[in-house]
């Protein structure tokens, strides 16, 4: 056999351990956890603020879109809201201000 199979095998084995570590990944990812580790990162990302926080800030809703999860809304001094891909990965996260903060 020539070198070029050894090489094709070898990318269809790393490709398909890396495919059952997502799917495992996903089957077993605790929402609560989530929705927990980044109402923590809120809150201390206000604490280094200076502004007061609790975890009862953040509440967490599913998203409609393709690629996300969760969506969690922290509505507390600052509006926060942290979007949650499938794997539990921060996608994008945005700080809203609106006209009536200004």
């Amino acid at each position: 056999m020539s070198n070029i199979w050894y090489g094709f095998g070898v990318c269809v084995l790393i490709g398909f351990i890396l495919m059952m570590r997502l799917g495992f990944q996903t089957a077993y990812l605790d929402e609560s956890a989530v929705i927990d580790h980044y109402a923590k990162q809120y809150v201390t990302t206000m604490h280094d603020k200076g502004i007061d926080a609790s975890l009862s800030d953040c509440v967490a809703v599913q998203d409609e879109s393709f690629w996300i999860r969760l969506r969690i809304e922290c509505d507390g001094a600052n509006i926060e809201i942290y979007k949650i891909g499938l794997w539990g990965q921060l996608v994008n996260e945005n700080s809203q201000v609106f006209l009536k903060d200004i």
